[in-house]
């Protein structure tokens, strides 16, 4: 899923459970360049880091950033701040 920097849905994608997201990302940054031009960066979640991020910054242009999770010994649930934005 990927939604702008209000929320709104931009656009989103299934897959069979046994594919992670970071597999999928391609197809999905293909329908990005398809459908929004002016996307310039990405920022998602720890599950995309890794070569990941060149590859999509060589294939789509997009500087795709990560934001990951600060692990505390609170165990209840706080939002992470940008997650999941684009700009």
């Amino acid at each position: 899923m990927v939604v702008d920097k209000n929320g709104f849905l931009l656009a989103v994608m299934a897959t069979v459970a046994h594919i992670h997201d970071s597999k999928a990302v391609m197809l999905l940054m293909r329908v990005l360049q398809d459908c929004f031009h002016s996307i310039k960066v990405i920022i998602a979640d720890g599950g995309y880091c890794g070569a990941i991020i060149n590859e999509v910054k060589e294939k789509f242009g997009y500087l795709l950033q990560i934001v990951m999770r600060k692990q505390k010994k609170d165990n209840s649930f706080k939002p992470v701040h940008k997650r999941w934005v684009d700009g």
